[in-house]
């Protein structure tokens, strides 16, 4: 039976998403904590004046006997230090990175509004009014440009309008040194209810359903087989995976998650206590990443090997260890493939072997992003994977997984703070602690699901609840359909041309176009325009794409309502078949390894967790091609036609090296040399092939490729090397020399 719970409503959290706009309003108004501070102790886990809590043993005696030394510097030193003081340098100190720009955007907004009515900035934060608050709001909700011009999406809920209002309190503050006056923050709060009226903000918060354990394993496997979703290089996809498998049993912020270092991971081999073999654990330490006022307490998380596994998909040992051998991160030179793992025991009397990492690699992140190289794509050496790509990668597979709700990272910290809720085995302190919370107060407000997870009917009438039917009901994966579009359709995405405002920009630039030859300026004027028509017509697709996936489920529905009643029965869809492309050979080889049956014996279990940390390892290298493009069923069989009657891929490839070479009768090539060397090297039936013997229309096509994709990725310890040739190449010049003189490619 679920423990009760007692809620304890003395301190307020904001919401702990990375956007500020995600936020919940304070029901006090006279709250002035936006972040998370107990009031008790000025923001401090220790107050000043907590000397019952005093313990001589937390001394370090080596630091103590420091203050009774001999001084350091003279007198002079530390005049100097007071008359050098500055206490300006503080201001703002106690914010995080993130918590800052809000603050610095804010105060330019505030200097932009100033400036609009002719106003001083500084002299209208001293003599602040109610009036003067209200126009300046009702003038930020009123925005549709930012910089440059650029279309806002502008604000839809209320709850960002009571976020702005909280972080303008701090700027006021940090502008002036005092506080906002609280009656005039108490009336602010009646005016910013009428300004939402006013703008039509809604009041809905974001729905906080979970992503069950079988709701995360769609997502991995379609995250895993996909081909309409390409990351570039293999080892994001894979990484894309780890960021899951991590997160999902932590409950922790996304990300804390993505700032690991190597060195926050430790690998070891535990002697498990109710007997069997050995176990590999896996224990990772997460940094609280709310850090105002000081970094508070890391966290370590411990997740042991779970043998005879039904699901490698689901195993973060198989990933991270594929991550771990794939960069050689094990301090043991001889520990480097996964095989050599069995051969490992523990000392008798021990309980443990440590697995160590290296040193050098300690500072080193995870969660690295890719960047392009002359012909290919490496992992950064520095440049993280930032939360807003992680997110992209995670809401585009799950729309390809079949999910009528965006997929979010906060599903899985939903999840678990709600089934640690549920479980006898978690404590309120362990899941308070696992989720970073001071108190379950916020865990009340903003995590438990507004979906009762549960059967009170049937505990009403004294039946049997049925709650792992409403569990998975109430989960965002029980709408799943593999039928649900995920793509506008050729004829879907031209409609947008009608667009009356696509139309006048259309003629706008035609305009341009007519008079650029006669004026730079509209040359200039002309870029902007085009610019301006592209972005507005891939706003116009967000937003009909969004709106036909919120009205398919109903649609559809009523579709196989009547098709049943009817006599036709369950209708089955042509064109989920036409979209499921076939896997390229290397992600073939690594789905297979992950989804290899279990096996009876530990060795075999053994060797079939090494075969899939493999796969893994050598998937990370592998340069993924572009996404599967989609096809309506009218063209896929004429593009099916159009395969059978292809020569050879052998023939093609020896076709397109002939042809990047500079012959006496005939035009300069339009082949790239570079892109062509590329594809010889892969396999027949890779798919990347067409893409790269690409024969482009003009030779001046052909420089803007070499200079977009080759030259301006050129790294500093890139080795250049003409694979067509087969030859070496010094330097950059070389290369443009070689391309030009041998393969006709001028740069």
């Amino acid at each position: 039976m679920t423990r009760r719970r007692v809620w304890q409503d003395d301190s307020y959290e904001y919401s702990d998403g990375s956007n500020w706009s995600d936020g919940e309003s304070s029901s006090n108004e006279d709250d002035d904590e936006v972040f998370d501070v107990e009031a008790d102790n000025n923001g401090y886990e220790t107050g000043l004046s907590d000397i019952d809590d005093f313990d001589p043993n937390d001394i370090d005696v080596k630091d103590a006997a420091k203050l009774f030394e001999g001084n350091m510097y003279p007198p002079e030193y530390y005049v100097r230090g007071i008359h050098e003081f500055k206490e300006s340098a503080l201001d703002g100190e106690g914010y995080s990175a993130g918590s800052t720009v809000l603050l610095d955007g804010i105060e330019d907004l505030w200097n932009q509004y100033c400036a609009f009515i002719k106003h001083d900035p500084q002299r209208a934060f001293e003599s602040i009014t109610l009036a003067f608050l209200n126009s300046f709001f009702d003038w930020l909700l009123s925005q549709r440009t930012g910089k440059d011009g650029r279309k806002k999406r502008g604000t839809t809920k209320s709850s960002s309008l009571g976020t702005y209002w909280k972080v303008y309190r701090l700027v006021y503050e940090r502008a002036t040194g005092e506080k906002l006056d609280a009656k005039l923050n108490r009336k602010m709060h009646r005016v910013l209810k009428l300004l939402a009226k006013k703008h039509r903000l809604s009041d809905q918060k974001r729905e906080n359903r979970s992503m069950t354990i079988d709701n995360l394993k769609e997502q991995v496997e379609t995250t895993l087989r996909t081909t309409k979703k390409s990351f570039g290089l293999g080892e994001l996809r894979i990484l894309c995976i780890l960021f899951l498998l991590l997160l999902a049993p932590t409950g922790a912020r996304p990300t804390s998650v993505l700032l690991l270092r190597f060195g926050d991971i430790r690998v070891v081999l535990a002697r498990d206590p109710g007997g069997g073999p050995h176990k590999i654990l896996i224990k990772f330490t997460l940094e609280f990443t709310k850090t105002y006022l000081g970094s508070k307490d890391a966290k370590t998380v411990t997740i042991p090997e779970v043998l005879f596994d039904p699901s490698l998909t689901l195993s973060v040992q198989t990933f991270l260890l594929g991550i771990l051998f794939r960069h050689r991160a094990f301090e043991a030179p001889s520990l480097t493939y996964p095989e050599r793992l069995t051969k490992l025991d523990i000392h008798p009397g021990e309980q443990e072997l440590p697995i160590p990492l290296k040193a050098s690699m300690k500072d080193v992140y995870i969660f690295r992003r890719a960047i392009k190289t002359l012909v290919s794509y490496e992992i950064s050496s520095n440049k993280l994977i930032s939360y807003g790509m992680m997110a992209g990668w995670i809401k585009r597979c799950g729309e390809i997984a079949g999910m009528e709700v965006p997929t979010i990272p906060y599903n899985l910290r939903y999840n678990a703070g709600n089934v640690f809720d549920r479980s006898n085995e978690v404590s309120d302190a362990t899941r308070n602690l696992m989720l970073d919370h001071a108190n379950s107060t916020p865990f009340q407000r903003h995590y438990l699901g507004r979906q009762i997870v549960g059967d009170p009917y049937a505990i009403i009438r004294g039946l049997k609840p049925q709650n792992a039917l409403v569990q998975a009901s109430c989960s965002i994966g029980h709408s799943i359909s593999k039928r649900r579009p995920i793509d506008l359709t050729t004829d879907q995405a031209a409609s947008i041309n009608l667009h009356p405002t696509v139309k006048q920009l259309a003629r706008r630039i035609e305009e341009l176009r007519q008079r650029r030859k006669r004026s730079r300026g509209a040359m200039d004027e002309c870029k902007d325009a085009v610019r301006k028509l592209r972005s507005e017509k891939q706003r116009l697709k967000r937003a009909l794409k969004q709106q036909i996936r919120d009205e398919w489920t109903d649609k559809q529905a009523v579709v196989d309502i009547e098709a049943q009643l009817n006599g036709l029965g369950l209708v089955e869809d042509s064109t989920v078949k036409a979209s499921n492309c076939p896997m390229r050979p290397a992600q073939k080889r690594l789905v297979d390894a992950l989804m290899a049956p279990v096996e009876t014996s530990i060795e075999g279990q053994y060797q079939r967790r090494d075969v899939a940390i493999n796969a893994i390892v050598a998937y990370c290298a592998v340069v993924e091609g572009p996404a599967t493009c989609r096809t309506n069923s009218s063209t896929a069989n004429i593009i099916q036609q159009s395969v059978k009657g292809d020569p050879p891929t052998s023939s093609r490839l020896h076709m397109a090296v002939m042809s990047v070479f500079i012959t006496k009768d005939e035009d300069r090539p339009r082949r790239c040399f570079l892109c062509v060397g590329e594809a010889h090297h892969l396999e027949p039936d890779d798919p990347r092939i067409d893409k790269l013997i690409h024969l482009f229309y003009t030779s001046g096509d052909l420089t803007k490729h070499f200079r977009r994709r080759h030259l301006a990725n050129l790294q500093e310890d890139d080795r250049l090397q003409c694979q067509v040739c087969v030859m070496p190449l010094d330097h950059k010049m070389h290369l443009q020399n070689h391309a030009r003189l041998i393969h006709g490619t001028v740069s």
